[in-house]
């Protein structure tokens, strides 16, 4: 139990945040929900002096820094504002520390989601499809977001071109989860198969293609890396494609399956189709694409007007990367660098490991995508729970569990001796010393609510640090000490 003071001081707090014009509903509730309990603290308390250590004790419970670094974390886990996706085992160590801390966050989570997208969220308007979309800073930052998506509502065929892992797939997925439509992917390889495109007999019996369910009921269909595919298999696509456009009347675009019994399909009105692929398929691919093919111009031709390069992005990447050492670790000036490669300037000394492979052509055996940043940045989640709850006396999961190390030697089993030999060499990322980098992130974080936001890359400090300053106010109110490490 807290002193007397302390628990006027919560009073006190609660009711600013309560009487404050600009504090939402949603967190005015969970602060008189916090000023009840301190209301009836009181009542229990009497005027009986408390001792400083039961004082500590209410500190503890109500929320430290540790406890606010995580409700932080855990809830920019859940707006998706990092644009990928964060490991569920993380999450799962984040509420089970918060639990053991006996710190109630259900209801504080969806009042600090409501501020984050309140300032995030921009609504585009299309009257002429009586759509209202909210789209997120996040995925508005995706590169021709806005254009893809008037291709998809006019009906034209979208092809997103790209290197691997550069967030081709997910702008496809995003794009119909924003126009909430369904989507089916085909996986396109020289081994896909007309049966999985536009049906056939199997030991099932007769199934319809997914390029048949799309065309019939609506969906948006993802045809992922489709240049892998079988020129001939290919072929398969030209009429629906040929008929997407809602230029064409629906009961004039009618597309066959290989059903006898079945009539030719009218095109629903929300069909839509997107391609994603590594290199546009009109000549034969480069060695690190060998699995592509070289399409027919009538397949190409059915995308005309509607092809876009998909390139890593800066904004994306620092959400990606979330931290900033992290960054510099994995992108460095790679921006600078393929700036001055496109002017044909000076170019800087290549920092970051990205850099470092593009810049001694590395790039053709593994890339720094949008999925490595995800995975690196879950690995050095997963210690920085750690060593949160075991500052606090707390264990979390297992001591020996996945590190940053572990996952930049995974990386490297891409290369061989003398590829490794000059990545290490070039970016000094060494075991020792990639542990130092996380320990020096870590006791940054540590160091308090400044700390933690210093540990943050530019885009993502500006969305966090009114986060974990909303959380700081609540859960601690006035009694808010940084601890130092």
């Amino acid at each position: 139990m807290a002193t007397i003071q302390e628990i006027e001081g919560g009073i006190e707090a609660a009711k600013k945040i309560i009487d404050n014009p600009n504090t939402s509903e949603a967190v005015k509730k969970v602060a008189q929900k916090q000023l009840a309990k301190f209301v009836k603290d009181r009542e229990a308390l009497g005027n009986a002096a408390q001792t400083n250590e039961t004082t500590q004790e209410v500190v503890q419970a109500g929320g430290d820094v540790v406890s606010a670094i995580l409700a932080t974390l855990k809830s920019y886990m859940e707006s998706n504002a990092g644009g990928g996706l964060d490991s569920e085992s993380v999450r799962s160590m984040i509420s089970q520390y918060l639990k053991t801390q006996k710190v109630s966050l259900d209801e504080l989570d969806k009042s600090v989601l409501d501020e984050i997208k309140k300032n995030q969220v921009v609504v585009l308007s299309l009257p002429n499809f009586g759509l209202n979309l909210e789209v997120s800073s996040s995925v508005g930052d995706i590169p021709n977001i806005y254009p893809i998506i008037d291709d998809v509502l006019a009906g034209n065929n979208v092809y997103l071109i790209g290197e691997a892992g550069g967030g081709k797939t997910f702008t496809a997925e995003t794009v119909a989860k924003l126009l909430q439509r369904e989507y089916v992917i085909i996986n396109c390889s020289q081994y896909t198969s007309p049966t999985e495109i536009v049906g056939g007999q199997t030991i099932d019996g007769y199934q319809n293609g997914k390029l048949i369910d799309a065309w019939r009921n609506g969906k948006i269909l993802i045809l992922d890396e489709m240049p892998r595919l079988d020129p001939n298999t290919a072929g398969l696509f030209n009429d629906a494609l040929a008929k997407s456009s809602k230029t064409k009347p629906a009961k004039d675009s009618r597309i066959n399956s290989t059903n006898p019994k079945e009539a030719p399909f009218e095109r629903a009105d929300k069909f839509a189709l997107i391609a994603t692929g590594n290199i546009y398929p009109n000549t034969p691919p480069p060695p690190k694409y060998k699995a592509n093919n070289q399409q027919d111009l009538s397949l190409l031709d059915r995308f005309s007007g509607s092809v876009y390069e998909t390139f890593y992005d800066m904004r994306t990447d620092q959400r990606m990367a979330r931290f900033q050492f992290l960054y510099d670790m994995l992108v460095g000036n790679y921006y600078k660098y393929m700036d001055a490669v496109r002017k044909k300037t000076q170019l800087p000394e290549p920092q970051g490991l990205r850099t470092i492979l593009k810049a001694n052509n590395l790039d053709e055996l593994a890339v720094v995508s949008y999925r490595t940043l995800t995975s690196f940045r879950v690995a050095f989640e997963f210690q920085l729970v750690r060593e949160l709850a075991k500052s606090q006396g707390t264990d979390v999961g297992d001591n020996k569990g996945k590190t940053l190390a572990m996952a930049f030697s995974s990386f490297l089993i891409a290369f061989d001796d003398n590829g490794k030999d000059t990545i290490i060499d070039k970016t000094k990322l060494t075991p020792d010393f990639i542990e130092l980098k996380v320990q020096e992130a870590i006791k940054l974080i540590l160091s308090g609510s400044q700390g933690f936001t210093d540990s943050l890359t530019p885009l993502v400090k500006q969305e966090a640090a009114p986060v974990f300053d909303r959380y700081k106010d609540l859960l601690v109110a006035d009694f808010f000490t940084p601890q130092s490490v």
